[in-house]
């Protein structure tokens, strides 16, 4: 694991700087691929929420969320030819223009870009507030925030609804080694993510305010309540990315000891899911 003296600050601001550029890049170039078709685009999730330490953004292991809504029903591309030609196109003049504006950039952001529409069909789902994201093309159209008690419940049954990735995972990394380690985090880290968050919203008054926090303080409120092995997981699985990045993805111990931390911070979750349910 990478020293507790690392200094972390200023690879944090040219983190951040390169969101921003990226983010900037995306707001403009999308208009320009899908015209009168798009609405709204926005960002969300750790990449624009404050930073307080270290593990609320990891270069490249945490993705940066770039939400998109389309004023027709049709999907923002097809499955012609043309479409694939239309992706690699959009995706490398984002990627080359980026480069051209942060020649000295800490990392190249990892996009997340996701039609609306497919999350609102999902009744689990818990739509951001107002405040909690970054507009960058038009007017978002958020829905309306469910109440409490249903966020509650549908954070346990997303939990729940992780067991067969969970008892997967052994027959998925038996015979992994290099890259292939990547492809598993890259399944696992949209897990890891918001499995604690779902963990606490069980306990706090207000669910979406839980949603709006940052890892730093999501780690501290586990601590709190006493899910001191969660915490323990959470914060490994950030601090060995960190690792991993600044190896520069070449430590086959670091990405073991990212899916290690990852896997059974998930089990824990499990866990405690079942632990609420019976009581």
């Amino acid at each position: 694991m990478i020293s507790v003296m690392q200094d972390y600050s200023e690879m944090m601001k040219r983190a951040r700087e390169d969101i921003e550029c990226a983010l900037e890049v995306w707001a403009g170039t999308l208009p320009q691929f899908f015209g009168s078709r798009l609405e709204y685009v926005y960002a969300k999730g750790s990449a624009t929420k404050p930073w307080d330490s270290h593990i609320d953004y990891v270069p490249t292991i945490s993705d940066v969320d770039i939400h998109i809504g389309l004023k027709d029903d049709e999907p923002l591309l097809g499955n012609t030819p043309d479409d694939f030609d239309l992706a690699v196109s959009l995706s490398r003049q984002c990627e080359e223009e980026f480069l051209r504006r942060r020649p000295n950039h800490l990392h190249v952001p990892r996009m997340q870009v996701i039609e609306t529409r497919f999350l609102l069909q999902n009744v689990q789902y818990t739509p951001p507030r107002p405040q909690d994201i970054q507009k960058l093309y038009g007017e978002p159209h958020l829905q309306k925030l469910p109440s409490p008690d249903i966020i509650r419940a549908g954070d346990l049954e997303r939990i729940s609804d992780e067991k067969e990735f969970v008892d997967d995972l052994p027959r998925r990394i038996l015979d992994r080694t290099g890259l292939d380690w990547w492809a598993i985090i890259r399944t696992m880290s949209w897990r890891v993510s918001p499995s604690p968050v779902r963990i606490l919203t069980q306990k706090h008054s207000d669910p979406l305010e839980v949603w709006s926090w940052n890892r730093t303080t999501i780690h501290r409120e586990l601590l709190k309540e006493g899910y001191d092995t969660i915490a323990s997981y959470y914060h490994g699985f950030y601090e060995y990315g960190w690792s991993l990045f600044l190896s520069e993805f070449k430590e086959l111990s670091e990405f073991r000891a990212v899916v290690n931390n990852g896997y059974k911070l998930l089990i824990e979750c499990q866990k405690e899911a079942n632990n609420i349910r019976s009581k």
